[in-house]
């Protein structure tokens, strides 16, 4: 065999000896620190999403319960036609002592807290030892009386509306009529023709009217506050027409445990419908806690609901704190707390507004 022969054949031996023991080692190492660093920039961006994510949500949350909460505190005890009028409320569980009347119908505590001790009535889910508050106004459109009667058979004026658009009313519908001497609360019994709408007494609607007129309550017979017939209403052509607004909210158990299992809640009265129902939404959920602090009139701090006492026709502005967890477990570094859920807390201060001018 000659030379070169011999060589070439050297070489194709030595090529065909594959890796050694140590060569087979580092390439083995080197892929697991290869295949580390990518699983853990994949961790890590899982990670920040998730973080993000649960940002995000508490975010929206927040941002989404403050603008809507913020509405109703800001219409508060609104009287569309003046908030220094008398209000008459004829409605039947608006009459005897102030502790029976249902927070629905109560004009008489437009505005008013309640402390944890003290839970709302005619809801089913707020969580106990919570923080709640109530609001009524009434909310104008543009319907107004073309005409006012006073009769036996309960008072009835014809309606328009500004747009010439259908009012539409309904039979159950609870509405406050006012103009610049008096405002009153009712409940619309009858629709007559379309536009004629009656308010009687009976039991056709719930919770139903004590009485046929719509001027101010004096007593009647035995321990009735108001008689059948009443006295008129001082009413008449382009008397304003506004639904009465009930608003509640509190912090309510929505039902999923896995995402934390609270949620802001916002209870409405369905005084556009039957009169009677109380519909309970959902506003924002991972909401856990609701603080409120109320401020009085010509004074600068903030006090409880158990200090503010009886005088809530003085308060003029309300600090909620609202605090929030992400419904993602496992995202804070702190996981023996919340199974882990990222927290966050917020405070705004909103006005009442008829109140603060």
């Amino acid at each position: 065999m000659n030379r070169k022969a011999a060589r070439r054949l050297t070489v194709m031996v030595a090529y065909s000896r594959g890796l050694a023991l140590i060569e087979l080692m580092i390439a083995l190492v080197l892929g697991v620190v290869i295949i580390g660093a990518v699983t853990g920039i994949m961790l890590s961006n899982i990670q920040g999403f998730r973080t993000t994510r649960g940002l995000s949500q508490i975010q929206d949350s927040a941002r989404v319960g403050y603008e809507l909460l913020a509405r109703d505190i800001r219409q508060a005890a609104n009287v569309p036609c003046g908030n220094d009028i008398p209000v008459v409320n004829i409605l039947n569980d608006a009459q005897g002592p102030a502790a029976d009347v249902p927070w629905q119908y109560d004009f008489n505590n437009a505005f008013i807290g309640f402390g944890g001790d003290d839970g709302l009535d005619n809801v089913s889910n707020q969580i106990d030892g919570t923080e709640s508050f109530v609001m009524l106004s009434g909310d104008v459109n543009d319907a107004y009386m073309l005409n006012y009667t006073d009769s036996n058979n309960g008072a009835n004026f014809d309606v328009a509306t500004a747009s010439g658009a259908a009012h539409g009313y309904t039979s159950g519908n609870i509405l406050m009529a006012c103009n610049e001497k008096q405002a009153t609360i009712f409940q619309v019994t009858n629709i007559n023709g379309g536009g004629n709408l009656v308010a009687n007494t009976g039991n056709s609607t719930t919770p139903g009217n004590c009485t046929k007129g719509f001027g101010a309550i004096e007593p009647g017979n035995g321990n009735q506050l108001c008689n059948t017939n009443g006295n008129p209403g001082p009413y008449g052509p382009n008397t304003v027409l506004a639904t009465l607004s009930s608003t509640a909210w509190y912090i309510g158990d929505n039902g999923r445990a896995a995402e934390g299992g609270r949620s802001l809640y916002m209870a409405r009265l369905d005084a556009g419908g039957t009169g009677a129902a109380i519909t309970e939404i959902e506003i924002a959920a991972g909401v856990t806690e609701m603080n409120l602090r109320y401020r009085l009139i010509d004074t600068a701090d903030f006090i409880d609901a158990a200090t503010v006492g009886n005088r809530w026709a003085n308060v003029n502005a309300v600090e909620v704190s609202l605090e929030l967890l992400s419904q993602d477990q496992g995202i804070s570094t702190d996981s023996g707390v919340d199974q882990g859920r990222l927290g966050r807390g917020f405070t705004s201060v909103v006005a009442i507004r008829n109140r603060s001018l």
